[in-house]
């Protein structure tokens, strides 16, 4: 996935992601609006055809990067705990 950086500050990062990505953006957007020292998390989709997906993150007191890394992070093992669950159950039904 091409994740492109189109503004970075020390309290702002804007990510555009690639189109048909945007259902990652809602789970990302509300584990990141739980962030304490988060200030804004928010996506734009704009134009389905002409523009590509944007998240914009504003934090207070902890660069956006770090914050980021540790959600998605956070996400990763909420997500693979769910597919390894699921595989463990899935063996044991029979169709």
């Amino acid at each position: 996935m091409e994740i492109r950086v189109i503004e970075k500050e020390h309290d702002l990062l804007r990510l555009e992601f690639p189109r048909g990505e945007e259902t990652l953006l809602i789970p990302l957007v509300e584990s990141l609006q739980k962030e304490e020292k988060v200030v804004e998390a928010r996506y734009y989709l704009g134009h389905p055809y002409l523009d590509r997906p944007t998240l914009l993150l504003r934090t207070k007191g902890e660069r956006p990067q770090q914050i980021l890394k540790r959600v998605l992070k956070d996400l990763a093992d909420l997500y693979g705990d769910l597919l390894t669950d699921f595989e463990k159950k899935a063996d044991k039904v029979k169709a």
